[in-house]
């Protein structure tokens, strides 16, 4: 996939479901409540919870975290877009272009203290192993518009990164179930089989 076809995908449209991919591992503190403060920083959007409306791209990152123990599980969640366009503030990247992966290049970046004041961000998703390309535009081995070219892999993927607690604290987003990745129609439980 080229760069053009790529810039012709526009994010515009807040889903109503949304998924997040991870390990069974996580199941039992997911379960019970979100914390942004326990949320990974450098990442795409910044330090936030990060959902797609995209069932197999929530499932292959779960496939990714599971790493030897666990299973790939996905939880589902609700959201009331009129409530959180009306009470909270965007940023929405309605196109991957190099502003966008600028963007991701500040709140990736090691170089600097980088925090925007959105409280939820969306847009398309880079590539996730882009940290020999940070290396290199930190030390100034590349330009933007090169780093853009790199990270432009994905664009059927999309990404809602949480950035305010208050959107989980006020039932903004609910948790609405949790299934195996790959499998809509079959819950996860949480209970671990005898011998497992």
């Amino acid at each position: 996939m080229n760069n053009n076809q790529i810039s012709n995908r526009t994010f515009t449209k807040l889903s109503k479901i949304w998924y997040h991919g991870t390990s069974s591992e996580y199941f039992d503190s997911l379960s019970n409540n979100i914390d942004l403060s326990q949320c990974k920083e450098y990442t795409d959007f910044g330090k936030g919870f990060y959902l797609t409306s995209n069932f197999n791209q929530a499932s292959k990152h779960a496939e990714n975290r599971v790493a030897f123990e666990g299973e790939a599980i996905v939880f589902v969640f609700e959201l009331n877009i009129g409530k959180l366009k009306s009470d909270f503030s965007s940023k929405i990247w309605v196109e991957m272009n190099p502003e966008w992966s600028d963007f991701i290049y500040l709140n990736r970046s090691k170089l600097e203290t980088f925090t925007h004041g959105y409280d939820y961000v969306y847009g398309g998703v880079a590539d996730g192993k882009i940290h020999t390309v940070i290396k290199n535009r930190d030390q100034g081995r590349i330009d933007s518009e090169t780093f853009y070219k790199y990270v432009c892999n994905y664009p059927n993927y999309d990404q809602l990164s949480i950035h305010n607690q208050e959107i989980f604290d006020y039932n903004i987003i609910n948790k609405i179930g949790v299934v195996n990745a790959y499998v809509k129609s079959k819950q996860y439980n949480g209970i671990k089989e005898l011998g497992s």
